[in-house]
C-alpha cells in the first residue's frame, strides 16, 4: 500500500513542485492539498493520513503550533524557507526538514527515510500484525512479543513496559504514541497512565483493573472506551 500523503502550504508554487516529485515517487500517493493549518485539522478529521508535508510560516496557525495539536500526528516532514526552525521541528519527532527550493534528490531523500525507517501503512504487515514490536533501550532495540506485555505505564517522557519474567523495559516514547501502535482488540488505554493486555486482566469493577496482584486505576475520560470492550468475554475464557 501507498503512504496517504497531505501537503499544507499557502504558497501554490511550493505545493505544485511537492506534487509533482511525488508523482514520481511510487510509495507515495498525495490524496490533498491545504493552504493553512486549520484546513488541514478538517480535513484529517475525516481522513486518514500517513504521511504530511507541512510549511511552517502560514496565516492563522503555524506548522509547529498546527502538529503540536495533534494528538496522534502522522510521520511529518516539514517544507519551508526559513532555517532557524528546526531544532523545533525535530524536537517534535520531524522525519526530515527540506528547505526551500526543494530539489528533487532531497525531495527523494526525505521519502527513503519514511520508507526506510518505519513501516509501510498496511497494518497487515505492521510487525504488531505479526505479534511483536520493536523498542530502542539503552542503546538498543529490544523486541517484545505482545503476548509478553502485561501493562505499560507511562512516566513523564518515558514508559515502562511490564513484561512476564522479564523486568519493566524503560524506553523513551510518549504513552500516546505507543497505543497507536498496539492492536485495538489486544489493548485498552484505562488511565492517561495506564495501558493494559486485554487478555491478562484477571479482574475489574467500574473504578479499577487487577492483572494478577497488580491494580490499575480507570481513568474517569477513559471509562467509556473501557466499557466499549469485552472485557467480560476474556475473563470468561480465563
Amino acid at each position: 500500500m501507498k503512504w496517504k500523503c497531505l501537503i499544507v502550504d499557502d504558497e501554490p508554487p511550493a505545493i505544485k513542485i511537492i506534487k509533482k516529485y511525488a508523482e514520481m515517487v511510487e510509495q507515495i500517493e498525495i490524496i490533498g492539498t491545504c493552504s493553512n493549518a486549520l484546513q488541514a485539522l478538517e480535513f484529517m478529521k475525516a481522513t486518514r493520513i500517513d504521511l504530511l508535508f507541512l510549511d511552517i510560516q502560514m496565516p492563522k496557525l503555524s506548522g509547529i503550533s498546527f502538529l503540536k495539536t495533534l494528538q496522534y500526528p502522522p510521520k511529518v516532514i516539514f517544507t519551508t524557507a526559513y532555517k532557524e526552525f528546526a531544532t523545533d521541528a525535530f524536537d517534535l519527532d520531524a522525519v526530515d526538514y527540506l528547505l526551500k527550493p526543494i530539489s528533487f534528490e532531497r525531495f527523494l531523500k526525505s521519502i527513503n527515510k519514511v520508507t526506510s525507517s518505519a513501516y509501510p501503512p498496511d497494518p497487515a504487515f505492521t510487525p504488531a500484525a505479526q505479534g511483536f514490536l520493536y523498542f530502542r533501550s539503552e542503546r538498543k532495540m529490544v523486541k517484545i512479543f505482545l503476548e509478553d506485555m502485561l501493562y505499560v505505564e507511562s512516566c513523564k517522557d518515558y514508559i515502562k513496559i511490564f513484561r512476564r519474567e522479564l523486568p519493566p523495559l524503560h524506553v523513551k516514547q510518549s504513552i500516546t504514541t505507543l497505543e497507536a501502535m498496539l492492536p485495538a482488540n489486544l489493548f485498552v488505554r484505562i488511565h492517561r497512565s495506564f495501558i493494559v493486555s486485554l487478555n491478562k486482566i484477571t479482574a475489574y469493577t467500574n473504578h479499577d483493573i487487577e492483572i494478577g496482584t497488580i491494580e490499575l486505576p480507570i481513568g474517569r475520560q477513559y471509562a467509556g472506551s473501557v466499557k466499549k470492550v469485552s472485557i467480560s468475554s476474556y475473563l470468561a475464557t480465563r
